[in-house]
């Protein structure tokens, strides 16, 4: 999880008689008063929130709930009014006016992760709020800058990010200076902000002068390592370019004519010193395919791309591993480190091609939300193919979810959904169903009696149909409902 304060402890300055220090370039008390008078619009905002628990308990004891809570509704807004792409057509910038053919490189790595923006733009909410109620110094969070670091690691232009971040404390500091006026009222709200624009704008400098400080820093060491070189290289091959498969063997290491097997792994802590854990893991997991030649990519600050091919035949597939014997046959993941896996291909368009499918179901799996129908990682894409294809037009699937399933979706339906699930997986065998749900066989017969009831229609009418909605709903959850956002 992510810290959204410094090193330093802060909290000793709770425990001095004439109150809290004035740092951050911020004026003295009294103007910081009205600050622990903030409150969410939505008095549940505070459960919403998606920082590390230490650091909220550390914001709630200097600012309190109240504040801590307007911190975590505002940085929603913030988030939303970050621009989803970091930069226009990135790919001019790397392959010199030349668009991708294949969405598979470049345009992948194009969005900032909604995850991430939603932590950074909380952090810079609760940063600033501290910051003006006089406990915080100019350290800027480091979540805040990790979006540069991201976009840097992935050789992407990070003029967006600024663009993004510049978004983000317009709506700051206009949330703040609407609140003030509702906390104080028109006279003395005058009076505060006035003295509090100018320390404002300064803050504001800071951070993004701060930041490009740091994007050159980034810069500097990553274009010049061998996994920015190899990042490149890739691209180009995933971008559908002509590449020759013995030079690419020179360059990265890795013969690119043999069979392949891709992973795309990843970590929900985007706070972290490298990727060396996801390329353990990896690793492990196509030794275990039986790869004997491995390749790894770190993607951006806590994501890496891997493939794994061997010298005769196929790699396993993921369902040839779990369904196997013996030492070889193991699948088994750090339950911190989540792995997309595609399935075995051949050549260079094995190379693309598993890589994307592994890629489609790391993106299924963001979208339903991790632990969605207790899935539990190495991820596999021939489970998961069919739920793919139907959410390849998110703004469709939730329309035919919603009106195959009917008083189906709702969260009290969730046994019967199961039930009629199981019901079409075994052929409409009660005795089966009864078998894997360890239910009795009448009450089977009671629940789908009950969900044709609501259905207004037996259930093998339109079974496809309905087969389908309640497979996409057991993979997705409620983001089977969400609409055409939900698995972007």
């Amino acid at each position: 999880m992510n810290q959204l304060s410094g090193p330093r402890d802060r909290l000793h300055v709770l425990a001095e008689s004439d109150g809290p220090r004035t740092t951050g370039g911020f004026p003295s008390p009294p103007y910081q008063s009205w600050i622990l008078r903030l409150r969410p619009r939505n008095a549940a905002a505070l459960l919403e929130a998606v920082s590390e628990e230490k650091a909220l308990r550390e914001a709630r004891l200097l600012i309190g709930d109240g504040a801590v809570g307007w911190a975590v509704e505002v940085a929603g807004l913030m988030a939303a009014a970050a621009p989803d792409q970091a930069e226009g057509p990135v790919a001019a910038s790397r392959h010199t006016g030349r668009q991708p053919t294949a969405p598979a490189g470049v345009s992948v790595l194009s969005r900032v992760p909604d995850d991430l923006r939603a932590r950074s733009a909380e952090a810079l909410a609760l940063y600033f709020l501290t910051c003006l109620a006089g406990y915080a110094d100019d350290d800027i969070p480091e979540i805040v800058g990790v979006p540069v670091r991201e976009f840097t690691r992935r050789n992407l232009p990070v003029g967006g990010t600024f663009h993004s971040l510049k978004s983000q404390l317009d709506c700051l500091v206009g949330e703040l200076f609407r609140s003030c006026h509702d906390v104080l009222g028109p006279t003395e709200a005058a009076n505060v902000t006035r003295t509090l624009s100018e320390a404002l704008v300064a803050k504001v400098q800071h951070i993004l002068l701060t930041l490009a400080e740091q994007a050159e820093n980034e810069r500097r060491g990553w274009f010049g390592s061998a996994a920015a070189h190899h990042q490149e290289l890739v691209l180009d091959i995933l971008d559908g370019a002509d590449v020759d498969a013995p030079q690419a063997f020179l360059r990265l290491g890795y013969d690119i004519s043999r069979s392949h097997l891709a992973l795309v792994v990843w970590r929900d802590d985007w706070e972290t010193g490298g990727t060396a854990d996801l390329a353990a893991a990896a690793t492990e997991l196509l030794r275990s395919a039986g790869c004997s030649a491995l390749l790894t990519v770190p993607v951006g600050v806590s994501s890496l791309w891997a493939w794994g091919s061997r010298t005769r035949g196929r790699p396993l597939s993921l369902r040839q591993l779990r369904h196997g014997d013996g030492p070889h046959r193991q699948v088994a993941t750090s339950p911190a480190v989540h792995i997309a896996a595609g399935l075995p291909g051949e050549g260079i368009e094995g190379f693309r091609t598993s890589h994307r499918q592994a890629r489609e179901t790391a993106g299924i799996i963001h979208a339903a939300g991790v632990g969605a129908g207790d899935r539990r990682p190495p991820y596999d894409y021939a489970e998961l193919e069919l739920a793919v294809l139907l959410r390849s037009r998110p703004d469709l699937s939730t329309e035919f979810v919603r009106r195959e399933l009917g008083p189906l979706v709702t969260d009290d339906m969730s046994e019967l959904r199961a039930t009629v699930k199981c019901y079409l997986d075994m052929e409409r065998s009660m005795s089966a169903v009864a078998d894997r749900l360890h239910i009795a066989k009448s009450s089977v017969a009671y629940r789908i009696r009950k969900a044709e009831r609501l259905l207004g229609r037996p259930v093998q009418e339109d079974r496809l149909r309905l087969h389908s909605a309640l497979l996409l709903f057991d993979v997705l959850g409620r983001a089977a409902l969400d609409g055409p956002d939900a698995g972007s």
